[in-house]
């Protein structure tokens, strides 16, 4: 009595129940997407939200106490952008790819309107706070413009912040506490290499927020 060896094109396709959609439109492709495609993209941008969630928590409570935390300020602001960076890169794969028509992107389908439209300003708030922070920096106290920019672009970013937070925390929540389950880690491809991404990202922020710390103790004097 012989046993019945599935062929690998019938193995390919047994279990959708067990696969994710992103998972099953690879299998038919026939060609695997290291970085999970679709699912993946949510995935990295949802856990780097969470770290960016984090630090800004971290920098908000610097803001309270500015006279005796303005060096952790300024620490904690160099770690953020690399995060910062990973988490434009991936909204912004996303992006290109929907309006390159890319079918799985498509299908995901895109944010409401309101926060595309948002989107634009939130970003281009995000790099005005951080380089505006970063020039202050270098600056030591000799430039009021620049100050009075980083406190407005600041003020402005909160506010957008607030509705994009506001609007995309379930998601975020949704997003992660599925990725944590081992069904999805296994139906997902590129778990390893977004979880070095973020590491990197993360690292590399400390790494140079430590090496700019005289920069920071001479800005203070």
């Amino acid at each position: 009595m012989r046993s019945h060896v599935a062929p690998p094109d019938e193995a390919l396709a047994s279990g959708p129940a067990e696969r994710s959609p992103a998972a099953r439109s690879l299998a038919r492709l026939g060609r695997p997407d290291r970085w999970g495609g679709t699912e993946g993209n949510e995935l990295l941008t949802s856990a780097t939200a969470a770290v960016l969630t984090v630090l800004l928590a971290a920098e908000g409570l610097t803001i309270l106490n500015m006279g005796g935390l303005r060096t952790a300020h300024m620490f904690v602001g160099l770690v953020l952008i690399p995060p910062v960076l990973v988490k434009l890169g991936s909204t912004g794969y996303r992006f290109a790819r929907y309006y390159t028509r890319s079918s799985a992107y498509r299908a995901k389908g895109p944010p409401l309107l309101a926060l595309r439209l948002l989107a634009p300003v939130l970003v281009a708030l995000t790099i005005a706070v951080l380089v505006s922070g970063v020039l202050l920096m270098v600056a030591g106290h000799k430039s009021d413009t620049l100050l009075l920019i980083h406190k407005a672009s600041f003020i402005g970013w909160g506010a957008v912040f607030a509705v994009h937070f506001l609007a995309y925390i379930p998601r975020v929540a949704r997003s992660l506490s599925a990725g944590l389950g081992a069904a999805r880690r296994e139906a997902v491809p590129g778990a390893g290499l977004r979880a070095m991404l973020l590491a990197a990202a993360l690292g590399g922020g400390v790494a140079v927020a430590i090496a700019l710390l005289p920069t920071i103790e001479a800005w203070q004097r």
